[in-house]
């Protein structure tokens, strides 16, 4: 991403407006979605998901790194989580149009995969402003974004790949939650 990045930033561009380009490619991956343009929505949110790297580049590049800028992108990845989970399960769950996609069960494991992927990156957030490690766990925001995308892309197997990446996601924040309890058993004994 860097030579990315470096050609974006020769451009005068904020790396807060990349972030926001790639929230409203999101809103639209969101649109296309609950009206069941499924490929569609895969190969946009390719795009979308792609400048979820470039932002980090552009701060790096223009020597624009703040706070601000990492606390929005954090904020930005978290309404981008929800524009994939929540279309998907208005899709398959509320208003099925198109009879295959009849199925309430893939809405209730969507919500199911964004509450859980929520909760991967609070956990992570919450250990760290501990003062605690969190680096563990198998399925981080890029292995749920390319599930997801998989998903879209494959749309007949996207009913499997939400239970997958639902279940990876739940693993994942068991996997966090063991982590820091042990580092806090190791100084809490009592606990």
């Amino acid at each position: 991403m860097r030579p990315v990045g470096t050609a974006v930033a020769r451009g005068h561009i904020s790396p807060n407006a990349v972030t926001l380009f790639g929230v409203a490619l999101h809103i639209g991956v969101a649109a296309l979605i609950v009206t069941g343009h499924l490929l569609a929505a895969g190969l946009v949110a390719i795009v979308a998901a792609l400048l979820d790297g470039v932002d980090g580049a552009v701060a790096k590049a223009s020597g624009r790194i703040t706070k601000f800028g990492g606390f929005l992108d954090s904020t930005t990845d978290r309404l981008s989580d929800a524009l994939y989970f929540a279309p998907i399960a208005w899709l398959y769950g509320v208003d099925p149009d198109i009879s295959a996609h009849d199925e309430p069960w893939v809405a209730a494991v969507a919500l199911v995969a964004l509450v859980a992927s929520f909760l991967v990156s609070y956990v992570k957030a919450r250990a760290e402003g501990l003062g605690l490690d969190c680096n563990v766990g198998f399925a981080e925001r890029a292995e749920r974004l390319i599930l997801v995308i998989a998903a879209l892309i494959l749309e007949p197997i996207l009913p499997v790949l939400m239970v997958v990446l639902a279940g990876v996601a739940v693993v994942t924040v068991l996997q966090r939650v063991v982590h820091v309890y042990k580092q806090t058993r190791s100084v809490e004994p009592g606990r």
